[in-house]
């Protein structure tokens, strides 16, 4: 199981500011080696579940300092994997599982018959217990490209959240909704020791738009207000 614990920031951003930053972060940053050659992205698909009573969203709206989600989440293939992430302030800690096909399924589907037979893994002892007493289900799924730089001192990650939709659990991809206006996106920048002087000051140069909401709070904005 992956165990990460990490700073991470969030901005939104339009393409203007992202053009001008992609330029520089190419100069001292690593494109992700999953790029695809031709756009520099890759594709994300995550399966946020929620309670009965939308508790992760009630968490957000409320102002809750402490947040916690389960996601499947996919890379355009048929590769899954299970993440449960909390946060509180700008500190983040995510658990991390990759699933076989038939093990992704039997969470969608709440099969329990196949999933008691796994208890012996935490994380999916721990979303079992959640399904079993507060009725934890797929609600929202969310789509979008990804382009991603990395670097290894500090364990630093930045990103560019392109084109993010979001549709009901269930729903086919053509109903999704645009989470954002036209032309914005999210610049997250994300690391687990320390952000160099470097990048931080290309960065916060910009003077960008914190954004708090998480694309699953977002998504589900669109969706159901």
């Amino acid at each position: 199981m992956l165990d990460i614990k990490r700073t991470e920031l969030k901005f939104l951003i339009n393409y203007d500011e992202y053009r001008k930053l992609r330029n520089q972060l190419s100069l001292l940053m690593t494109l992700d080696s999953h790029a695809d050659k031709l756009t520099n992205d890759y594709e994300i698909s995550s399966v946020y579940f929620d309670d009965l009573y939308q508790s992760r969203v009630g968490e957000k709206a409320d102002g809750i300092e402490y947040h916690q989600k389960f996601r499947l989440r996919s890379y355009g293939t048929d590769d899954v994997r299970l993440e449960y992430k909390t946060k509180v302030g700008n500190l983040t800690g995510k658990e991390s599982i990759w699933l076989s096909q038939e093990l992704s399924n039997a969470l969608i589907n709440q099969d329990f018959d196949l999933l008691y037979q796994h208890l012996d893994v935490p994380l999916i002892a721990d979303i079992v217990t959640r399904m079993k007493l507060d009725n934890l289900h797929p609600e929202v799924v969310i789509d979008y490209s990804r382009e991603a730089f990395t670097y290894p001192e500090g364990d630093v990650r930045v990103t560019f959240d392109k084109n993010i939709v979001a549709y009901r659990f269930g729903n086919e991809p053509k109903f999704s909704r645009k989470v954002h206006e036209p032309g914005l996106m999210i610049l997250e920048v994300k690391y687990t020791e320390f952000l160099p002087e470097a990048i931080r000051k290309v960065i916060f140069s910009h003077h960008f738009q914190v954004s708090s909401f998480s694309k699953y709070y977002m998504g589900w904005l669109v969706l159901f207000n």
